[in-house]
Formats: structure tokens, sequence, C-alpha cells
């Protein structure tokens, strides 16, 4: 898989984490992975689906191995809120997955998962990734969330910021309404953040970003380029200058062990 898309629920996001899941579930199977819904509900081109549920502590656990014929059945599960969720779509190898899982800190943050596999063609592609844009911007509409990212081959729990600075999920997470986790392709910051930033219509008048999308519960979307494939150096330096305001402090150094996170090698603190 080449795109990876995850948004983060704090406490302050939406009460409903059930009708949550649903729609994040929904949306997925009616957008991003309309084409292979189909292709597995007629059984074409060897598509095939498997859905595993975990309830909390482990207690219960349910597996479904078809879409099309446990579509009610993943609706039911989804409504309860469990703790992890996935359902994987694959042929000689993982075609996509939708995901739902709990960070390991206290209080109610999950994170909401997407992961694709689009190919070169696509990732230029303008409509697809306009496509990808408005599936997340749409789904976090009404959730407040604390932050939210599309990337480009990585599908790391870490953000680029928290890799660079090896910033904990105990810190980062509780703080992410006081700095920025990350940035990227496209880069959702909370409402607080935003805020300090100038608003959306001083981050639509930067010029800095291709697309600037205000979430009607708090919170903006920005798109750096309009596809995947134009997220070069030059556009990933232009955001971190953006976005330093509201970005912690620290000297970021690479870590091999997440070689696809892209970030610039200067202190935010140091930036403008």
């Amino acid at each position: 898989m080449d795109v990876y898309v995850e948004a983060t629920l704090d406490p302050l996001g939406a009460a409903d984490r059930g009708a949550v899941l649903v729609d994040w579930f929904e949306r997925a199977f009616s957008g991003p992975f309309a084409e292979l819904v189909h292709q597995e509900e007629r059984a074409e081109f060897g598509v095939q689906t498997g859905t595993s549920v975990r309830q909390s502590g482990g207690s219960r656990r349910s597996n479904m191995s078809h879409l099309g014929r446990n579509r009610a059945r993943l609706k039911a599960e989804l409504e309860k809120s469990p703790d992890w969720v996935i359902t994987e779509f694959y042929g000689d190898d993982t075609l996509g997955r939708v995901q739902r899982s709990y960070f390991p800190v206290e209080g109610s943050w999950s994170k909401l998962v997407v992961g694709l596999q689009a190919g070169s063609l696509r990732l230029a592609d303008p409509k697809y990734c306009a496509d990808l844009v408005d599936f997340l911007a749409q789904a976090l509409d009404d959730l407040n969330p604390v932050f939210a990212r599309i990337e480009r081959d990585s599908f790391s729990d870490w953000s680029n910021i928290e890799a660079a600075l090896t910033r904990k999920f105990r810190y980062s997470l509780p703080e992410g309404r006081d700095f920025l986790r990350g940035y990227a392709w496209v880069t959702v910051c909370p409402q607080e953040l935003a805020i300090r930033l100038g608003g959306p219509e001083t981050l639509a008048a930067s010029g800095t970003f291709h697309r600037v999308v205000p979430l009607r519960q708090g919170g903006v979307l920005l798109q750096a380029s309009e596809t995947l494939a134009g997220y070069t150096d030059h556009v990933v330096e232009r955001v971190f200058a953006a976005l330093a305001p509201v970005l912690p402090e620290g000297q970021p150094c690479p870590d091999p062990s997440h070689p696809n996170l892209r970030f610039v090698l200067r202190d935010a603190a140091t930036a403008g």
C-alpha cells in the first residue's frame, strides 16, 4: 500500500464513537474502496475481504470473511464501538484496509485509518487526489478531530514530528491541542491551533496551501499540493515554515526505523 490516511479523536471529539465508526467505514466503502467493494461482492478479479473485531480486554472477538454477505453484521458490530476493528481487502497482497483502534493512553483517544494501494498514476491524478481529500474532509466535518493526515509510503503510528523528536504518545496526544503532532501532504489542525495560525482565511490567503477546508465542528484541513506526487521537498519546506509556530520545539533527527516519514531538519523554534 502507498497511501495512508489517519484521523485522531481525543476526549473533545465526537461523543458517539459507534456512530463515528459506522460513518467512517461506510464512507470508505462507498468512496476510496468503492471499486474493490464492487469486485468483492461480485467475486471479480479475486478480491476478498476479511474483518476482525475485538471488544474491550479481548474478551470477545468476531471474524467475518466476506463484506458483501456481512455488511449488516459489521454495522451492528461497529455501533458497539469496539476497541479494535479492521477490514482488509486483499488479492495477491493487501490492497487496502479500513481500521479503528485505541491509542494506549488514558482517556478516549482513538485512531481511524484508511490504507490504500493507489499506484504512481493515481498519485499524480488530480481527481483521485481530490477525492481522497474530500473523503477525509467530509468524514471529519462533525468530529472536532485533534489531528489528521494523509501520507505517502508511510504507515507508522508516529507522525513525522513524533518520530523525528522521539515524542512519546503519552505526551504528544494530550498536548495535541497545544502543539501540532506533525505535518504531511494533508494536515488537519485542531481549532485551537488554527486560531493561533490566524484562522482559515489567513491560511488560505498565505498562498502556502493548494486547498484550505474549514471543518464545521472545529479545525481546518490543509492540502499542501494538488497531488501526492506533487508533494516535493520544496512544498514540504513551505508547509513546515507555515506551521512552525504551532509545532513542538526541538531538533528533529532522521529515524532509520521510519525511513519514509518526511520532515525538515530544522527546529521549529528557529523557523521564520
